[in-house]
């Protein structure tokens, strides 16, 4: 996956964008499950999570899955430790065969439900791949143990990167932030990126490459049809961004979600 950075000086938060109070981005940090907007960002950093950095490696997707299984742990047992996205992705590989940097969701929870995984000082993010590099002892204990928390992961749209998320959908995705937990997404993303007030610009299928990772955390309705998406993108330095309802409708290649409840995880 390529790695693409906002650019340099690139506002984040508009009331004339996003109608609201500025420097909040027009995302009220109030309760989920007011059906007009929904903020967890209070949540995660209640529980000591903060949007990571890829750097130059192409890990947006296991940044993205690698908090949701925080905040699931997190909301089950309290705060915890940072959990390692190297270790996460080492899991990948060795349960799919892979030698690759980063990959897709399903086969991250592959990693996931056959290694667990690690927290981050056991196994630190490293700044470029390496194949071979393995985890230490004291890191599979660590993660095994992390394994036996009963995660689930939850489709909202299995990986198809020919179409975006239709209605029901997207309608998915907002009750999930409402009941309290944010959404590990894909998507086509633009070779170029146009970022106006805060908000990643619309361009045609022609001018996007598949693709890229990002956290949801939030939303904001618009009462004249729509509405944005609040983002944690760990491309380029760690800022939180918004993504219109139109976008991914166009070019949201998949969307899960995890919890801890205790059973069999999905495939």
């Amino acid at each position: 996956m390529t790695v693409h950075t906002y650019p340099p000086g690139a506002p984040i938060w508009a009331s004339s964008a996003l109608g609201g109070p500025a420097g909040t981005g027009g995302i009220p940090s109030g309760a989920p499950g007011q059906g007009d907007s929904c903020d967890l960002r209070p949540a995660l950093e209640a529980s000591g999570i903060t949007a990571g950095v890829q750097g130059n490696r192409g890990t947006c997707s296991v940044f993205a899955l690698t908090q949701a299984i925080e905040f699931a742990i997190a909301k089950e047992s309290g705060p915890g430790p940072r959990l390692s996205a190297e270790f996460l992705n080492w899991a990948s590989n060795r349960a799919t065969g892979d030698t690759e940097d980063g990959g897709f969701f399903s086969d991250l929870w592959k990693g996931y439900e056959a290694y667990g995984i690690s927290s981050d000082e056991a196994m630190p993010y490293r700044a470029a791949f390496d194949a071979k590099a393995e985890p230490g002892p004291h890191a599979r204990s660590d993660a095994e143990e992390r394994r036996k928390a009963g995660l689930r992961l939850h489709w909202i749209k299995r990986w198809d990167p020919k179409r975006g998320v239709n209605d029901a959908e997207l309608r998915e995705i907002r009750k999930t932030l409402d009941r309290g937990w944010p959404v590990s997404g894909g998507f086509l993303w633009p070779k170029k990126q146009v970022w106006t007030e805060g908000v990643l610009q619309m361009c045609p299928r022609a001018e996007v490459f598949d693709g890229h990772s990002v956290l949801i955390v939030g939303y904001r309705n618009d009462p004249r049809g729509g509405g944005v998406f609040l983002i944690r993108n760990t491309a380029g330095p760690s800022r939180d961004g918004f993504l219109t309802a139109g976008y991914l409708k166009a070019y949201m290649n998949d969307a899960v979600w995890v919890d801890p409840s205790p059973g069999k995880p999905e495939n």
